[in-house]
């Protein structure tokens, strides 16, 4: 089944994206569509293998992942064309953005839940209520409110309202909670599935730990504390009906193929073009230069020595024109390129990690959120620094002799690599814990630009200094626009969102973003 997941692609979108559209008007044509395969057949199987493959590829894309993503939150940076890291996003980008992300997975991800509903077939069900969870949590993050209960009703209305997002959120939570309920590793298998393979224990994992990375992003609003406080306790007093993440075995992480057109979207750009270089904030976090002898040695896996020679550097963010055309002569080749693992035909698209969950306890302990005695925030710190150099386990031992010769032909364990980061950048800081945390969170969600980005607007941490040469009045954006084409064809409720949440730009927060 899993190779075939771009021949279902074809099969299960036919009809529906002949040219983009918003999530207003064209879902009646979308949803009666004869030649789409949810209007006349049921399918669930060839319609989750594309919405799992479609919400990889919007989310990990060069476009929204990277120049949007990766690059606002200052894990890479451009060398030419510097629009959107110069906060500059084009709008046929913010258009395409909205309109992919409801158009595609949105409906497909509905049509498995219709069918699954029409046929009894709860797994089915909880994987649909899963996956909603989690595009539309990544869509509220993006806006703001946005359409939420009326999207895909065309039958009711042709301009669905827009929900606050402090709405979205609860709703989420019960979803979480019902697919939860649902899932059942022991009822009807699933086919078509190409994130766990089938495995409805990993989808119940998936659907907790989702659920503990959302109640964390709105914990910071003091009336929601005691609701934050009760259903991570709940989650976490009972492993056997509610488990989370264990393992990186865990993770819930698209795995592309080796060849076209199965291939990372990132490794299909990098074919024809060579735009991004890794971010000098990253660099400077993970190899100080006057700690040349304890890098983080995840850095051997996150970039590549310059051609040039020597050890890593990064990329200022946001150069101009004839800043980035500077670099383009002799200057590009003093810089990192980004890791040959993240751009090579079969890397991972990681939705959610193990070394996020333990990030996520680590704080919320250290908040008293939640009771982890005997252990400690610092504990499940460790354990997430521990899950993200295991994530890389195999291309850091690989790596570092070809960075490092002194470790050539010496037996390396990557044990004593964690140990050795742990002992010396990596260390606790009992003064400064929730910077620690947030900061090794950062880090260890390199190429989960959006994700990442999400979450350093939340928490502030690491510290980063806007572009030097940004077009956003010196501020870093925490929220996308609105859509030109939501202006024009659902422009009354649009103009009710912004009343009630502020002015449509890049710096107006969303509801949970109290930093």
């Amino acid at each position: 089944m899993w190779r075939w997941f771009k021949i279902y692609r074809w099969i299960a979108i036919t009809g529906i994206l002949v040219g983009m559209v918003s999530c207003t008007g064209d879902f009646e044509e979308l949803n009666r569509n004869p030649n789409a395969i949810g209007a006349n057949a049921d399918h669930p199987d060839m319609l989750l293998t594309h919405a799992v493959e479609s919400l990889g590829d919007q989310l990990f894309d060069v476009w929204l992942g990277h120049e949007i993503g990766s690059c606002w939150v200052q894990h890479m940076a451009k060398v030419q064309y510097t629009d959107e890291d110069r906060y500059v996003p084009r709008n046929d980008v913010i258009n395409s953005v909205w309109n992919n992300l409801y158009a595609g997975p949105g409906i497909e991800i509905q049509r498995i839940y219709e069918i699954g509903q029409r046929k009894g077939h709860a797994n089915y069900i909880g994987v649909a209520l899963v996956l909603k969870s989690y595009l539309f949590s990544v869509l509220t993050d993006l806006y703001g409110d946005i359409p939420y209960t009326q999207a895909f009703n065309p039958d009711s209305t042709l301009t669905p309202q827009y929900d606050t997002q402090e709405s979205i959120y609860l709703n989420l939570i019960q979803n979480l909670k019902y697919a939860n309920e649902l899932l059942n590793p022991y009822g009807d298998g699933i086919e078509g599935d190409i994130l766990f393979h089938g495995d409805i224990l990993k989808w119940k994992k998936f659907a907790n730990s989702l659920r503990l990375r959302i109640l964390l992003r709105m914990s910071g609003h003091a009336e929601q504390e005691q609701f934050v406080k009760s259903e991570m306790s709940s989650i976490l007093g009972n492993s056997t009906d509610n488990p989370i993440f264990t393992s990186n075995s865990d993770n819930a992480a698209l795995h592309y193929l080796g060849s076209y057109p199965n291939n990372h979207p990132l490794n299909e750009t990098y074919k024809t073009r060579d735009d991004h270089r890794v971010s000098r904030t990253l660099v400077d976090v993970m190899y100080n230069p006057g700690n040349h002898d304890n890098p983080d040695w995840r850095i051997v896996v996150y970039a590549q020595t310059p051609q040039a020679g020597g050890f890593w550097i990064g990329l200022p963010n946001g150069l101009t024109s004839a800043k980035a055309a500077a670099y383009l002569g002799n200057g590009i080749r003093r810089t990192s390129k980004i890791g040959e693992y993240f751009i090579r035909p079969d890397a991972p698209a990681m939705f959610m990690s193990f070394a996020e969950v333990n990030f996520i306890l680590a704080e919320a302990a250290q908040r008293n959120l939640i009771d982890i005695s005997p252990l400690t925030p610092k504990d499940y710190y460790e354990m997430g620094i521990d899950a993200s150099y295991r994530q890389y386990a195999r291309e850091i031992v690989e790596n570092i002799p070809v960075y490092y010769p002194s470790f050539e032909g010496v037996s390396i364990n990557i044990d004593d690599f964690i140990t050795d980061f742990l002992n010396h950048n990596g260390a606790w800081d009992a003064a400064n814990p929730l910077q620690k945390i947030a900061t090794q969170k950062w880090v260890a969600m390199f190429d989960q630009g959006l994700q990442a980005w999400f979450e350093w607007r939340r928490t502030g941490y690491p510290v980063l200094t806007p572009a030097e040469d940004g077009l956003n009045g010196g501020k870093i954006p925490v929220r996308l626009r609105y859509p030109s084409d939501e202006y024009s064809r659902n422009g009354e409720n649009v103009a009710k969102a912004v009343a009630l949440q502020g002015d449509d730009n890049l710096n107006t927060p969303v509801w949970w973003d109290c930093n």
